[in-house]
């Protein structure tokens, strides 16, 4: 497939060509949000300099393609380059989730605690619980209605031409 020059024709001929959708696969990168405020800072970074593939040459290897044999050899390694790195991130983070179970950092804070709690015991913890959130929003509903009644009485006076601070 030859390039056509870039000197010749329309520019829209040239841009054509070299929209992502008629590069081949191989080519193509992935694409992400880089304006998302829930991406971690570090795939943030890695994903603002190293552009990813959308597909690896090897799963579009076939006979049509001769197996990629034409493929240039700079994205081959570059494929496999980020292919390695992922899987040793894998690795990484696996072995990563084993030292933490090991050393208690995956548990909660009062896992000490729960664990040897009876069903009866979670039973009672959950009637409190229970209780607790039913005293606050009592408490809640009736500071609604203190702030409600004092804005009330405040328009009130204000009505009447009166300061709050003639009445005390």
């Amino acid at each position: 497939m030859s390039m056509p020059d870039p000197n010749s024709s329309t520019p829209n001929q040239h841009a054509a060509i070299t929209e992502p959708s008629q590069l081949p696969p191989e080519y193509q990168l992935h694409e992400v949000d880089l304006t998302n405020p829930d991406m971690d800072p570090l795939e943030y970074t890695f994903r603002r300099f190293v552009p990813i593939p959308k597909v690896y040459f090897w799963e579009t290897a076939d006979e049509s393609n001769e197996f990629h044999q034409n493929l240039p050899v700079r994205v081959k390694l570059w494929h496999n380059t980020i292919y390695y790195l992922g899987a040793c991130l894998q690795r990484a983070e696996a072995a990563g989730g084993v030292v933490a179970s090991i050393l208690g950092l995956n548990s909660g804070e009062f896992d000490y605690v729960t664990s040897t709690m009876t069903e009866e015991q979670w039973n009672q913890s959950r009637r409190n619980m229970e209780q607790r959130r039913e005293q606050s929003r009592l408490h809640q509903e009736e500071k609604e209605e203190r702030d409600r009644v004092d804005k009330s009485e405040e328009e009130i006076v204000r009505d009447v031409g009166l300061s709050s601070r003639n009445v005390l």
